[in-house]
């Protein structure tokens, strides 16, 4: 395990920046983080340390139209370690479309199960 100092000190050598988000009646504040690619935006949204969202999405500023590419909910360590672990957008693999599995973690096309099962010959 690993602990909220060493993976909010991660996310601040890859570059992220972080800013306070509105709460509600039980948490005055939450957390954001982003970091920009050229084309795309990672994001972390805090809510607690077990509630946490991490994203990547097409940057509608450069011309993207905003859609999310990848999104992941969980507690604070595991949303940071899958958003960490995600490949330079402008890499072969990466998150290009919306595609999530049960848990909801991104796997790139070469790793998903075949759809309508095996063909035979």
């Amino acid at each position: 395990m690993t602990s909220v100092d060493d993976l909010l000190d991660k996310l601040l050598k890859r570059g992220f920046q972080f800013s306070r988000a509105p709460g509600d009646d039980a948490v005055p504040f939450t957390l954001v983080a982003t970091f920009g690619w050229s084309g795309h935006i990672d994001a972390l949204h805090v809510r607690s340390e077990d509630d946490a969202t991490a994203w990547r999405s097409e940057d509608a500023a450069t011309g993207g139209i905003g859609r999310v590419v990848w999104s992941f909910d969980g507690t604070f360590e595991d949303a940071v370690l899958q958003l960490l672990g995600l490949p330079d957008p402008r890499t072969r693999g990466a998150p290009r479309q919306p595609a999530r599995v049960s848990d909801g973690v991104y796997l790139p096309r070469q790793y998903r199960p075949p759809r309508g099962g095996r063909r035979l010959r």
